[in-house]
């Protein structure tokens, strides 16, 4: 059922990438073939696979009851064909791209919400189906949500950074994906861990 649960967060968090993409004009993803619910497009073998895998035999092996994180494929567009036009008025670049980073965490909380729900209306002896979901979806959320490249986090985060602090960030880039790979390991997940249960306490207490 975890397993499932986290394929299913996944796929839906990388069609939302693709498909805020091309409601702003790209149509790249699709033309890959990544605007789709089939999860065997979206799965990245180290972000996908190997970390969950890691954390799985850590949180096994210690009893320390790890998090479990993991990431798709990143959703692959052009920012210069994000075009869309709001009130006569072309977005910015950046701005464009900082919604198609926002649209994979966001359709996780969205899914998480929609499970409590269902939770709630449906009586909690549907707690124990919809608990996976419930988590992994808020573990995506807040994972993606970190500013470090490949994740979501960092295209938010550029699109506040003045120009000059936003070139040294990207070259930074490579050397802070391998630092948070390695943290995650080594025990970062507690820290995300923390944000989860803030979140889901957040989200639990406005709809249940």
């Amino acid at each position: 059922m975890t397993l499932g649960a986290l394929i299913l967060a996944i796929t839906v968090h990388e069609f939302s990438h693709v498909a805020m993409a091309r409601f702003l004009g790209d149509k790249t993803g699709e033309q890959l073939g990544r605007l789709t619910l089939d999860p065997f497009k979206h799965i990245d073998p180290i972000w996908t696979v190997a970390l969950p895998a890691i954390l799985i035999v850590a949180s096994a092996s210690t009893g320390a009851g790890v998090p479990i994180f993991a990431a798709g494929k990143p959703s692959p567009y052009n920012p210069n064909y994000l075009k869309r036009r709001f009130f006569g008025k072309e977005l910015a670049t950046r701005t464009a791209e900082c919604w198609v980073a926002l649209a994979g965490p966001l359709s996780n909380l969205l899914f998480a919400s929609l499970c409590l729900l269902g939770v709630k209306y449906g009586g909690y002896e549907w707690a124990g189906l919809f608990q996976p979901f419930i988590l992994l979806n808020i573990s995506l959320f807040v994972f993606n949500l970190i500013p470090v490249p490949p994740l979501d986090g960092a295209k938010v985060l550029l699109a506040f950074l003045p120009h000059e602090a936003a070139r040294k960030y990207e070259l930074l880039a490579p050397q802070l994906s391998w630092f948070l790979l390695i943290a995650l390991i080594f025990g970062g997940g507690t820290v995300v861990g923390y944000g989860v249960r803030m979140v889901l306490w957040g989200i639990s207490w406005l709809l249940i």
